[in-house]
């Protein structure tokens, strides 16, 4: 399956991004409304693959109406004479904060099958994906991937870092359910120190608001050790033996928060996180976040 987002502010697109390529759908990203508008008039004109199945619109993307009104863009240029195949246009869906029902039922007058609403969930995107584009029945197949990938976390060590003891343990408690060996830390400083390169840890969990450091400038500072790291590694005045054989050091880092708010997203991606995990803790979210980074390794073992 392939996806669109459309929208003019990078952070925005790539949370969106994220959350769908999470779902399996590859995506791609545009950021003004003409670019918008070529990219899918050419996906319309080829077959199979290259044709979108779903386009996401952020509401606030371009300025205010200037979403809403996208769908109809689409629809003009078919009525003046633009090579589109009737029934080529993709699935239309707005991102927006809030929807009155009045203002869904104009969405759908102008052209959106569904919104999203934010903050993302991804339960909550795939329900409504699949809903609108009906294909229920790989809801069924997706959920029942679970069991099948017990075996992902089997081997992985786990970082948990967190100044609430409780917090800990049930992140501890959730991630060794399914197989992973997890160590605890209370401390940002002390997570920096063993995230040092090199080291054994294949993810870390980081909770956002903690005392004396807090999550964001942990990561920070365990962003510029690798990067400094890896230009060691790269310019070779470190030798690759030196630091674990490893050639490109970055461990998955994953906010631990209960703010789940756009603005705690932004945040976590800028200061170096690759994702974010809301209290209170969920098993399957916990499992999902961490698949994404160790699908491919899955995969490799069972090739």
């Amino acid at each position: 399956m392939r996806g669109l987002v459309a929208d003019g502010r990078s952070i925005h697109a790539r949370i969106i991004k994220y959350h769908l390529r999470r779902m399996g759908i590859h995506v791609d990203v545009v950021s003004n409304q003409d670019s918008a508008l070529c990219i899918i008039l050419d996906a319309c004109n080829t077959s199979g693959r290259e044709r979108f199945d779903l386009v996401l619109v952020d509401k606030d993307a371009w300025g205010e109406g200037e979403a809403i009104s996208f769908p109809c863009l689409l629809l003009d240029c078919r009525q003046n004479g633009a090579a589109m195949p009737l029934g080529s246009l993709p699935n239309m869906f707005l991102v927006a904060t809030f929807q009155s029902p009045t203002e869904v039922h104009e969405l759908k007058s102008a052209g959106y099958v569904d919104s999203l609403l934010k903050p993302l969930r991804p339960g909550m995107i795939a329900a409504c994906l699949w809903k609108a584009l009906g294909m229920e029945h790989k809801r069924q197949q997706f959920k029942g991937k679970s069991m099948p990938l017990q075996s992902l976390l089997s081997v992985k060590n786990i970082l948990v870092v967190d100044d609430n003891a409780i917090n800990c343990k049930v992140a501890a408690a959730v991630l060794e359910k399914f197989g992973a060996t997890v160590t605890s830390a209370d401390r940002g400083k002390e997570a920096i120190k063993m995230l040092q390169p090199p080291h054994n840890f294949d993810a870390c969990f980081m909770d956002v608001q903690m005392t004396e450091m807090d999550g964001f400038e942990a990561t920070r500072q365990i962003r510029l050790m690798e990067n400094i790291v890896n230009e060691l590694i790269r310019s070779r005045d470190a030798s690759l033996e030196l630091y674990g054989n490893v050639v490109h050091w970055h461990i998955p880092i994953l906010a631990i928060t209960a703010d789940v708010i756009q603005a705690t997203h932004e945040e976590c991606l800028q200061c170096g996180m690759d994702d974010y995990v809301s209290k209170p803790f969920e098993a399957q979210q916990l499992y999902s976040s961490v698949a994404q980074f160790f699908e491919s390794d899955m995969v490799d073992g069972m090739s």
